[in-house]
C-alpha cells in the first residue's frame, strides 16, 4: 500500500508554479525536486572530497590523457556549470561563443567538433536550442581540446577540476587534476 500525503494548498500552489502544463503531475514535480536536491548533495560531496586533496595543476595546452576521468567542477567565462561533464563544458563554450557574436555558420567553421546548423539528433549529435546548432558528442580528450580552442578564440577563462577513476588505463588512477586557462 502506498502512503497518502496531504499537501497544504499554499504548498500545492507552489508546486503548480514549477510544473510544466499538460506534462507534469504532482509526483513528477516532486521527483524533479528530489533529483535536483540529490544532484546538489552529490556535487557538494564531490567538491568537499576534492577540496580535501589539492588538485595537481596540469598544462591545459599539453594535457595528460583524460580517458577515465570525471569532471568535479567547471567554470567557463566565469560561470560555474551545474552538473558538468566534458561535453557539457564544450556545449557551454559553443553557447558562449555564439553569445559573443559568432554566427552559427562561423561557429561550425571554427569548432573542432562535428557540428551542423539546425537540429540533428542521430549519430551522437545533440541539439543546442540556444544557438540552433547540433554538436556531436566526443571523448574527454577532444572535448577539452575543443573547449580550450574556443576559449582561446573568444578570449574567456576556463577552469576544470577532474578526477581519474581508479581504472586500468587511467593516466593517474584516483588522482585529482586541474586545468586553468586565462586570456592574456
Amino acid at each position: 500500500m502506498m502512503p497518502v500525503i496531504r499537501i497544504p494548498d499554499p504548498l500545492y500552489k507552489r508546486l503548480q508554479n514549477l510544473a510544466v502544463p499538460f506534462e507534469d503531475t504532482p509526483i513528477t514535480v516532486i521527483e524533479r525536486l528530489v533529483e535536483e536536491y540529490e544532484s546538489r548533495q552529490d556535487k557538494k560531496s564531490s567538491l568537499s572530497s576534492a577540496n580535501d586533496v589539492e588538485p595537481q595543476n596540469f598544462n591545459p595546452v599539453e594535457p595528460p590523457d583524460l580517458r577515465h576521468t570525471r569532471v568535479i567542477y567547471a567554470s567557463f567565462n566565469g560561470e560555474i556549470l551545474r552538473s558538468p561533464n566534458w561535453n557539457g563544458i564544450l556545449d557551454a563554450a559553443h553557447i558562449t561563443a555564439y553569445k559573443q557574436g559568432l554566427s552559427p555558420e562561423a561557429l561550425v567553421r571554427l569548432t573542432l567538433s562535428n557540428a551542423e546548423k539546425g537540429e540533428k539528433t542521430d549519430n551522437g549529435f545533440h541539439f543546442l536550442p540556444e544557438i540552433s546548432m547540433s554538436i556531436q558528442g566526443v571523448d574527454a580528450n577532444l572535448a577539452w581540446r575543443n573547449t580550450l580552442h574556443l576559449a582561446k578564440h573568444i578570449k574567456v577563462p576556463v577552469e576544470v577540476h577532474f578526477e581519474w577513476r581508479d581504472k586500468e588505463g587511467a593516466a593517474y588512477p584516483g588522482e585529482i587534476g586541474k586545468f586553468a586557462w586565462y586570456p592574456k
